[in-house]
């Protein structure tokens, strides 16, 4: 028997192709890179040239959909990274399949900067302050691409001026952290937490780099980082999976933003036993997980990224702790994304020690292709 399918898109849209076959399901998906993983895991996939992580064209994702879902039953559509600042697209598409995941206006609600700041204010949650005019003394003040992803679109408040899409948010030191869910409405599962960290550059300071988990917080900071996303979550409930992310500033948790869709800590959560798209699915149904057990082993996963440009030949053997593999040969520009890089061990010390050998280990290989 044919298995089910369903529409996928996402910047990458890898991680959640595989889930969806641990799930039982086969994904017709699009995304930026077409990667020899997505190949793999997905029925079937077209590549959308675009610049990451700027947004989807909606003209073209919408015909690759269409073409995508000529001949199957999808049972409708789930989205990654890539939509948050851009809400009628998520409408349109939402028009033509169903929407399995938050709709247009929930995504409006959460990525508003004005709105956001009023709902944490009314529901005691500490959160940075925001402005939409320069701050007169930009230092310690970061200026955010309104529905932005991945860190890259993060700059000093002092190199960017005003602009329509974008406001000022006071800068909070503190270790990064984020909570991964699956939510029906004001109900919530927590899955983990995980510690991020940023692969920073000159021209993209607050890059994303990685994560490592799952963990336990120090407490009490991870009882309250739950009670916040519990007031928030009865304010404005969500479907399916979302992650949360955090500062643990001095003082306690800081709440920065809520991704209402899957992530990039995917690939620390995700098992055979209990895949994420399978939760996802019963949560859009109302059903939520009485527990999650996770991974046995402590993962570290993130990107590795080219510092120049870099020509990897058809012969190049990919490591087999890469994901997200691009098809030989292949040319990457300084900025963009390697690969992902996976590491498991026993302890959180032990497996961001070993993505870190990883990742030297990968720029020593490309840097002997650059040189």
């Amino acid at each position: 028997m044919p298995r089910p399918t369903v529409l996928v898109a996402a910047f990458s849209a890898r991680q959640i192709a595989e889930s969806a076959r641990r799930s039982g399901y086969d994904a017709l998906a699009v995304d930026f890179f077409g990667d020899l993983d997505l190949k793999e895991s997905a029925l079937h996939g077209e590549v959308l040239r675009g610049h990451y992580p700027d947004g989807f064209d909606g003209g073209d994702l919408l015909d690759a959909l269409d073409r995508l879902a000529q001949g199957q039953s999808p049972v409708g559509f789930v989205y990654g990274a890539g939509f948050e600042d851009r809400p009628e697209l998520i409408e349109a598409i939402a028009a033509r399949w169903p929407l399995l995941g938050n709709d247009a206006a929930t995504v409006r609600t959460l990525k508003d900067p004005e709105h956001f700041a009023a709902l944490c204010a009314e529901a005691a949650i500490p959160h940075p302050e925001i402005r939409r005019e320069a701050p007169e003394n930009p230092s310690g003040w970061l200026s955010k691409q309104i529905g932005g992803a991945g860190g890259s679109h993060v700059k000093p408040a002092a190199s960017q001026p005003p602009a329509a899409n974008r406001y000022f948010q006071r800068f909070v030191a503190g270790e990064r952290w984020s909570a991964g869910i699956v939510a029906a409405g004001s109900k919530l599962a927590l899955l983990g937490f995980t510690r991020q960290w940023a692969a920073p550059s000159i021209a993209e300071p607050y890059r994303y780099g990685g994560a490592v988990g799952p963990l336990q917080p120090p407490e009490p900071a991870g009882r309250e980082m739950l009670a916040q996303i519990e007031r928030l979550v009865a304010r404005v409930p969500v479907t399916g999976l979302c992650s949360v992310d955090f500062v643990l500033a001095p003082d306690g948790p800081v709440l920065l933003e809520i991704n209402p869709r899957s992530g990039a800590t995917i690939d620390v959560f995700d098992t055979d036993s209990e895949p994420l798209f399978g939760l996802h699915l019963g949560a859009c149904q109302g059903r939520l997980p009485e527990r999650f057990a996770g991974p046995r082993q402590v993962r570290a996963t993130g990107l590795a990224w080219a510092d120049d440009e870099v020509t990897l030949p058809e012969h190049f053997v990919w490591p087999d702790w890469t994901r997200d593999r691009s098809a030989l040969p292949v040319v990457f520009h300084a900025g963009q994304p390697l690969c992902t890089i996976v590491a498991e061990a026993a302890t959180p010390t032990a497996a961001q020690a070993l993505f870190d050998s990883r990742v030297a280990d990968m720029q020593e290989r490309v840097g002997r292709r650059a040189a």
